[in-house]
């Protein structure tokens, strides 16, 4: 990378550059840190870090850039092979009480996109989602309902309770089917987990927040509530958006630091 850019007399970026420290007084801050995927290993009957040919939605994506690791080219990571069959496994993480009881907003959307990346690989290829509901708000709706007429894409509605290994590396899934009661296999080439959104605040508070262990307290006008999500308030400096308040998608984040730029200049003007 630092050969190109050298070689290309792109002088947009210093590779050299060494970290530093700056001061810099100011009458708002404008908090917008973003999110981590939850850690997936965490939730172990989906068997993620046991099973090479179980990924996690942002692996996916990498997989599917042709900046990334494989130019873009989508196969089973275990051996390279095609993708024949793969499974979406919707909220991995959230929805779920023992986990992240929110719901992380981009997950459903980001599903039938990556669908839609196999599908324009693997024309052929039989792929599966199970969704818990489908939450494809707006114009999003006119998308989702184009994966559903699609017939090689199958919606299951049922969370899956387990991943397991099958013969020559495919794996299982198992779900309830919650409409009609009755538990689901089945076997495919690979299975994205939709991982959920963690604020990164939740781990690296703004100053003027809560101390560790202590989330939902105030200490000088900064709240995060349990889950380390920002609640914004008239009496503090720090002014979140972003996904440092809730999950939402690209769209809600713009909203939201326009109007935290709306806010901090008001709070310039006063002070």
């Amino acid at each position: 990378m630092k050969e190109y850019i050298e070689s290309s007399g792109i002088e947009g970026v210093d590779l050299d550059m060494r970290s530093e420290d700056i001061e810099v007084k100011a009458r708002a801050v404008i908090w917008a840190t973003g999110w981590e995927p939850y850690d997936a290993k965490k939730l172990d009957k989906l068997a993620y870090g046991k099973l090479p040919n179980v990924v996690t939605n942002m692996e996916m994506e990498r997989m599917a850039a042709v900046n990334g690791p494989t130019k873009g080219k989508i196969a089973r990571p275990s051996d390279r092979q095609p993708i024949t069959k793969a499974a979406f496994v919707q909220c991995a993480g959230s929805r779920d009480e023992k986990h992240l009881p929110y719901c992380s907003t981009v997950c459903c959307m980001a599903s039938l996109k990556q669908n839609r990346y196999i599908r324009e690989q693997y024309p052929d290829a039989e792929i599966h989602i199970f969704f818990i509901d489908a939450r494809t708000p707006g114009r999003w709706e006119d998308f989702y309902q184009e994966i559903q007429d699609d017939e090689k894409t199958i919606i299951h509605r049922g969370k899956v309770a387990r991943i397991e290994e099958a013969e020559g590396g495919m794996v299982t899934v198992t779900a309830e089917n919650t409409l009609t009661s009755k538990l689901e296999h089945v076997t495919v080439d690979l299975a994205i987990l939709a991982t959920g959104m963690v604020p990164t605040a939740a781990k690296d508070p703004p100053p003027l927040s809560s101390p560790p262990g202590n989330q939902g307290g105030n200490i000088g006008g900064v709240n995060q509530d349990e889950f380390g999500f920002i609640q914004n308030n008239g009496g503090s400096i720090v002014i979140s958006a972003g996904v440092a308040t809730g999950p939402k998608d690209v769209a809600g984040s713009n909203e939201e630091a326009t109007g935290a730029v709306s806010q901090a200049l008001q709070m310039m003007v006063r002070r």
